[in-house]
């Protein structure tokens, strides 16, 4: 055959799965509620002025303020008057920001940063005094509330993910599951939670869980075998288990991924493992961290332990007050030592960015 009769026949390979990507924007809020009184005679006799510190809720002890440097406001005055943004952490960052001057309720003047590179830990405003005079038309209110609303970018984390709800797809009998559990057919095991009774089909059972294999293969009566007491898991943690097993849809896994973890390991169910530990690490705040620095520290699950810590130390004046981590502390007294060795670790790595701009995966627009 010669080549220019030759046919190509296309060959395409199949790929074993698909794997899925999540990228997340992390940003820092803040906001500050800043009264004046006499505001016209401020203006006429000082220098400057500066607002209490105020920190954000969330992953930083970074504090802001802002610092006034006004002039008197006079229809002639063409002396600038000043606004500054600053903070205490001296490098550089993206910020979203907007300054309000209100009088009582109305807005009277906003001063915004879309999305800039703050550059040395201070952004700056500045308007004339007859400028800034006209806003205030005919008579300058007694009081001003200045009002900064604040967005800090912190980072972009991108994580893979499976879906929270339910299992892979599989081409497999197990994707056929899903219609067995809710069907009573051939169900030969009866598990007693509580106040509820669950049934289910000891086969499938031992297919997904060494525990449950264990259980049905060993030489107990088939009566002890077919009535299983449960006494360590809640009734709704047992059915999202059982969801689970059967390949059927879990809800509200944010809400139950702690407790779905102890399920899990009991049964020795590593897939659903690795869902619960990947959802309290993408929901991890303030809020969870005891608990889940609890569970990793308990289960030895060191990636999810060090995302812990960090935060433990980011939130560190919200969260050392709090009675249920002295307690963890003080049972675990060895998470004292991981916690200083921690900080030394983010002050270095600090300390060794300090010099460099901020090298960000993306650019903002301008």
């Amino acid at each position: 055959m010669s080549k220019d009769n030759m046919k190509f026949i296309p060959t395409f390979v199949q790929t074993s799965g698909t794997m899925s990507y999540t990228s997340k924007l992390k940003f820092q809020n803040y906001e500050l509620n800043w009264k004046i009184e006499d505001f016209e005679l401020i203006c006429k006799t000082v220098k400057i002025i500066q607002s209490p510190k105020f920190l954000s809720e969330s992953l930083t002890n970074c504090q802001w303020c802002l610092e006034l440097q006004p002039t008197e406001l006079t229809e002639n005055n063409k002396n600038e008057f000043h606004i500054y943004l600053k903070n205490t952490i001296g490098s550089n960052v993206y910020i979203n920001a907007e300054i309000s001057f209100f009088d009582h309720e109305t807005k009277l003047q906003s001063f915004v940063a879309d999305y800039i590179l703050m550059r040395y830990n201070n952004l700056h405003w500045t308007k004339t005094a007859s400028e800034f005079r006209k806003i205030f038309g005919k008579t300058i209110p007694k009081d001003v509330l200045l009002k900064c609303k604040l967005r800090v970018f912190d980072s972009l984390t991108t994580i893979e993910e499976e879906p929270p709800s339910k299992r892979r797809k599989c081409n497999d009998p197990m994707e056929n599951m899903k219609s067995l559990l809710g069907n009573e057919t051939f169900k030969d095991v009866k598990f007693k939670v509580a106040n509820r009774e669950f049934t289910a089909h000891k086969a499938i059972l031992t297919i997904q869980s060494p525990v449950f294999a264990a259980m049905f293969n060993s030489k107990m009566s088939e009566e002890l075998t077919s009535i299983v007491q449960i006494k360590d898991i809640k009734p709704t943690i047992f059915q999202q288990m059982l969801n689970f097993i059967y390949n059927v849809e879990i809800k509200d896994l944010d809400k139950v991924a702690l407790e779905l973890f102890y399920a899990a390991e009991k049964y020795q169910l590593e897939e659903l493992k690795t869902n619960c530990i990947n959802n309290l690490h993408k929901n991890l705040s303030a809020k969870t961290v005891i608990d889940t620095l609890k569970m990793a520290d308990l289960h030895s699950l060191s990636e999810l332990k060090t995302e812990c810590l960090k935060l433990l130390l980011k939130e560190w004046d919200i969260i050392s007050e709090k009675k249920e981590l002295k307690s963890l502390i003080q049972n675990r007294a060895y998470l004292t030592i991981e916690i200083v060795n921690m900080r030394k670790k983010l002050d270095k790595e600090v300390n060794a960015e300090s010099n460099k701009s901020l090298n960000l995966p993306f650019t903002f627009r301008e």
